[in-house]
């Protein structure tokens, strides 16, 4: 189960868990449903430290009891709530102050929830949409992760990723190049799994929105069906796995699993020239390097079909009114003003 802090259900089972409200089997089940995504540890996690943080307030104001019980009785009193064959007794008043403890409990969570004193409001995200022309998408997130993204495919990302994990989601096909940092996970959400990595690349699609097919190229990734969080799969680098009536199917790759579609036909839309200067060359063992830094600022919109490496320059160049030079292995992109030999 995956836990949402908009829904109240979740909210008040959090709640629960918490106050220690729960009995064994219960506590059980819990845990073993929700501490198998790691999003649900970090959102446990925080809300366990803001509910230490309420219980030192409170530890601090040591109630009076007697006083407390006597406006609680006058106020049932008012409203005719006490009992009408007689007093109220302690074990109806414990009840009655159970119930209002687990209220306030349940207040105290969803003003944190909701007021956003722990939890930065959601960064907002942004979608990407391709067509059936047959181009690959291909866009850099901010933590330099590149994702290239098939025809007929959707891909969703927060602008800026929160400080405890980097959550997106897919449907369709793409082919992903994770920037590594072990200390926040990158985890691809689809209408079937869940698939968490620190640093690697592969190739996953999405088979009419429900199974899906992924192939590992380097670095080892964890997936887990939504239908059963515990059947959870390794697959590391020259593996392939599918899913099938919800089970899955691993076996080695084959030289039909081709990985090289994504440099075929890369398309860029209002990406920083630094960007587009580093897919080129992780893909094409070439060493471009940018003169001056501003111009690696400069957005710019271009496909490349099946170019060489003469045609790229010569595009970029073009589009940004730039020269090329070529010095020993590089290929130096410099101002146009600047007075150097064109290629």
């Amino acid at each position: 189960m995956r836990l949402n802090e908009n829904n109240p259900h979740h909210i008040r089972l959090i709640a629960r868990y918490l106050s220690g409200e729960m009995d064994e089997a219960e506590l059980a089940g819990f845990e073993k449903q929700v501490f198998v995504f790691a999003e649900n540890k970090l959102l446990i996690n925080e809300m366990k430290e803001h509910w230490n943080l309420l219980h030192k307030y409170a530890d601090n104001k040591i109630p009076d009891t007697r006083k407390a019980w006597n406006k609680l009785y006058t106020r049932l009193d008012d409203e005719q709530l006490i009992p009408a064959n007689g007093p109220v007794k302690r074990n109806y008043t414990m009840k009655l102050l159970r119930a209002a403890a687990i209220a306030l409990i349940l207040v105290a969570v969803g003003a944190i929830v909701y007021t956003g004193i722990f939890r930065k409001p959601k960064s907002e995200m942004v979608h990407l949409q391709t067509g059936t022309e047959g181009n690959t998408l291909i866009t850099t997130l901010t933590d330099g992760s590149v994702i290239y993204l098939a025809q007929n495919s959707s891909f969703s990302f927060p602008k800026e990723f929160d400080l405890k994990a980097r959550n997106v989601e897919l449907s369709g096909v793409a082919f992903f190049d994770i920037a590594p940092d072990p200390g926040k996970p990158f985890i691809i959400e689809t209408e079937k799994a869940f698939i968490q990595v620190l640093g690697t690349a592969f190739n996953l699609k999405t088979i009419n929105g429900s199974n899906f097919e992924l192939l590992v190229d380097r670095g080892k990734v964890k997936v887990t069906l939504k239908s059963n969080p515990n059947g959870q799969e390794l697959v590391v680098a020259g593996e392939k796995i599918t899913s099938v009536n919800n089970n899955f199917v691993k076996s080695k790759r084959t030289p039909a699993d081709v990985l090289s579609w994504y440099t075929k036909r890369m398309q860029f839309k209002d990406e920083t020239l630094e960007n587009i200067i580093s897919v080129i060359n992780r893909n094409f063992n070439t060493i471009f390097v940018i003169a001056d830094k501003k111009n690696g600022k400069r957005r710019l919109t271009v496909t490349f079909n099946n170019d060489s490496i003469s045609t790229m320059t010569e595009l970029i160049c073009t589009t940004l009114n730039l020269k090329s030079q070529t010095i020993n292995d590089s290929i130096l992109l410099l101002d146009n003003k600047v007075g150097a030999k064109e290629n």
